[in-house]
């Protein structure tokens, strides 16, 4: 291998090109792989996860506690059942120990919890630990965070969500994982707790108001198909279920836990991915590699003109071509060791970032396992392999004789190099039309009226009992940088309250599905939703203002005042209409609105506290009123943010991928130019014997300029065949994920194909000014 050593160290430009692009190129891969290979086994170490299985709806994963009693007595198939609901409060959950008080998530479930998924315990007794009713288990960072050193077993811990009641540490587990249970969750509370969280969610709410505040879990015995009796089921629930009774679903069924994480069913407080956008990052990643090795291959093969007198000269000493062939995978191999190694530790170093920006968590060096390390040296072969493979059957099949005629290097410059070339192009040009492209949507999703505007709004959740937050707002008002203070039970952004209720809508009896925002006059003025009618009815209980999608799937005209549901039982008071107005974000469906607008002082709980501010120094205005918010809640731990943070969140799926897609982008314009600049060097090499004899018969170097530029162009457009496909495939993936209305514009490809062919031109340009202003007589000389 000397001599392969003394070649890289003076072609130190094919060195670095080569080792900084696969390492880079390698280090996607290694995060991407991590990243799958966990999304892929989420869970896989829990118990009996194989015969486990929620109940869902159509649309939803979620139930009540009170149903999983029903179903477990009324089906003998199901061996054992748990149920859970993760930050279910009804506000950010803290812990009080000794007057510190400490924010913590929150994971109420069935006193089998530890025993029915088997999540290791540190200390307790898995079957005895949720026993109690006010039994607390403590993951192990957050033991270590609230006790320090101290033993955290037997300590007592208050909570916000009850009063008077002390919960005592009985266990500690280990921090939860690769799972579809958040990772975050910090305390597990016996499921007695929740008629102090959210009643409706209760065990003793045997009427399941809260249906879908739970999910529900079964164990059943290897062999046994729980849907085989759906049929059954259904028919059951709707006996006794509101949800079926009243025709909101219409259909029951128990899918596998392991399939929940890429369900596209909503799966409340429990973690889920999107496949796609797996699949994207997945084969973007893919495309860097492939690009790293065809940028590997081209320079080996316009290097392997530099290198064919040294291997004919083995070929005349003896070597045979196999020899040869097999010198030249070996020194592939040595290659991609060392960029794997450089790879490896750059994915270390970056898997912060990388877990910060895909929202998912990484192990690198954790999860090399032996299994792991076995399917790292099958990659690194079959990257040497394939990257290695041309270039040593170009040296390996060749004549001798070829090098003295020079026939093996214009073969070498004619066919190979303008191959590799195309490939190269092809792929960066795909990769640049898809990050466009996403980049377009994500303006036009932003830039979508979303039927109401706002200012600088800041948002506090409910940290305290109304009559401190009532102080909040006196004093806030009275701060010059303030505008307007509202109290409100939901927000656009958060979609606000679910009121499903029965109307008789043109002689028949339909459910219908509204959002309830329960707010004072100031919300209006905050969010500028006008009042295209105005009643002037008194505040009541009963008196709503109606969207103009209310009013049309009601069947409603101008002149209605009120509306009876189905059983005639209510009537709900039409205060006014109000203009629609998008929930969450410009990705989710429209749907009708109920708003309705009481006095500050009447709202009882209001969840959040709204603060619109004037122009200024924003972070100040925010601090001061931090400052103030802190002081009226006694410290309580609590985070405000900007409404348009909030609004940016909504869109966090596909700003991940916009990121991710972005940076693999520029990795790949980044290997590109390298790749395309040293290639350059080599190719213009290889032909100044060619431009020399030209010059010497009358041609001038702006002719061989162009002669050379064309060469390049004509390659770049002959890519768009690679090119075309790969970025169709792209765009399809993205619009499945940006599920917003698809208008390709025609100038992304082109300004995709003008960049790569730009920079390919210029460095074609920049290399080649020298070379075709050079005298002839320096080339020729030795003729």
């Amino acid at each position: 291998m000397k001599t392969y050593f003394t070649f890289l160290e003076r072609n130190r430009l094919f060195t670095f090109v080569n080792v900084a692009g696969l390492s880079i190129s390698l280090m996607f891969v290694f995060l991407i792989a991590d990243m799958v290979m966990r999304q892929l086994t989420v869970d896989k170490d829990l118990k009996d996860v194989d015969h486990t299985y929620l109940f869902a709806s159509e649309e939803y994963f979620g139930a009540h506690y009170v149903l999983g009693e029903r179903l477990a007595n009324r089906y003998p198939e199901i061996e054992d059942w748990c149920v859970s609901t993760n930050c279910a409060g009804i506000g950010d959950e803290y812990a009080d120990v000794d007057g510190r008080k400490y924010d913590v998530k929150v994971l109420v479930a069935k006193d089998n919890f530890f025993t029915f998924f088997g999540f290791p315990l540190l200390e307790g007794n898995p079957a005895q630990v949720l026993c109690d009713d006010y039994s607390v288990v403590l993951s192990r960072s957050a033991a270590n965070r609230i006790f320090g050193k101290e033993n955290a077993l037997g300590k007592s811990i208050r909570m916000n969500f009850t009063d008077g009641h002390v919960y005592t540490v009985t266990g500690i587990m280990e921090d939860i994982g690769n799972s579809i249970f958040p990772s975050e969750t910090e305390m597990v509370f016996p499921f007695e707790t929740m008629k102090y969280i959210n009643t409706a969610a209760a065990i003793e709410n045997t009427g399941m108001q809260n249906f879908g505040g739970a999910n529900l879990f079964i164990h059943v015995p290897e062999g046994v198909d729980p849907n085989a009796k759906n049929a059954d089921m259904l028919a059951w629930l709707k006996t006794f279920a509101w949800p079926y009774l009243y025709g909101t679903y219409s259909k029951a069924c128990w899918v596998p836990m392991r399939d929940v994480y890429f369900s596209e069913m909503e799966c409340t407080n429990m973690n889920q991915y999107s496949r796609r956008v797996m699949t994207v990052m997945a084969v973007a990643g893919l495309l860097v590699l492939l690009m790293a090795v065809c940028n590997y291959v081209s320079m080996s093969v316009a290097q392997t003109s530099y290198r064919a007198k040294e291997m004919a000269t083995r070929r005349l000493l003896g070597s045979t071509p196999n020899c040869i062939f097999w010198r030249m995978m070996l020194e592939s191999l040595v290659m991609i060791v060392v960029a794997f190694v450089a790879a490896f530790l750059l994915a270390v170093l970056a898997e912060p970032y990388v877990m910060e920006q895909l929202k998912t968590r990484l192990d690198i060096v954790g999860d090399l396992t032996p299994e792991t390390a076995f399917w790292y040296v099958v990659g690194i072969v079959l990257i040497s392999a394939v990257s290695g493979l041309v270039p040593a059957t170009i040296l390996s099949r060749y004549n001798p004789m070829d090098v003295v005629k020079g026939t093996f290097r214009r073969k070498t410059k004619t066919v190979y190099l303008r191959l590799l070339y195309v490939v190269q192009c092809g792929l960066t040009t795909a990769l640049l039309s898809c990050a466009l492209y996403l980049g377009v949507q994500f303006f036009r999703i932003l830039d979508e009226p979303l039927g109401y505007s706002y200012g600088h709004v800041l948002c506090f959740p409910n940290m305290s009992e109304t009559k401190n937050l009532a102080r909040f707002r006196d004093e806030a008002r009275r701060l010059p940088f303030v505008k307007n203070v509202c109290f409100t039970r939901g927000f656009p952004v958060d979609g606000g309250n679910s009121s499903l209720s029965e109307f008789n809508v043109k002689g028949r009896s339909a459910p219908i599905g509204f959002r309830l925002f329960v707010a004072d006059s100031s919300f209006l003025s905050i969010f500028h939703i006008p009042l295209e009618k105005d009643y002037g009815l008194s505040p009541s209980p009963s008196s709503y203002y109606l969207s103009r999608r209310a009013y049309k799937e009601l069947a409603l005209d101008d002149s209605a005042s009120s509306v009876m549901n189905a059983e005639g039982s209510w009537k709900l008071n039409i205060a006014g209409r109000i203009p629609d107005f998008q929930l969450r974000s410009a990705l989710e469906k429209p749907c009708p609105i109920l708003l309705q607008i009481f006095p500050s002082d009447s709202i009882a709980y209001p969840w959040d506290v709204l603060i619109e501010t004037y122009d200024g120094d924003l972070e100040a205005h925010k601090k001061r009123l931090d400052a103030l918010y802190s002081e009226m809640i006694d410290g309580v731990p609590f985070e405000s943010r900007w409404y348009d943070d909030l609004l940016l969140d909504s869109y966090s799926d596909i700003i991940r991928v916009g990121k991710v897609i972005g940076v693999f982008t520029f990795a790949a314009l980044l290997i590109s130019l390298l790749g395309l600049t040293a290639m350059s060097v080599y190719f213009i090499a290889q032909r100044k014997r060619d431009m020399a004899i030209r010059k010497v018969f009358g041609s001038s170097p702006l002719s061989e300029q162009s002669r050379l530029m064309r060469f390049s162009f004509s390659s770049a457009l002959v890519s768009l065949i690679i090119a075309i496909p790969l970025m169709w495939f792209g765009i399809m993936q993205i619009d499945k994920i940006v599920t917003f209305k698809s208008c390709f514009p025609w100038w992304v490809p082109v300004a995709a194909f003008l960049t790569i062919s730009f920079i390919s031109l210029v460095a074609v340009w920049l290399i080649g000014r020298s070379a075709t202003r050079e005298n002839p007589v320096n080339n020729l000389k030795t003729e």
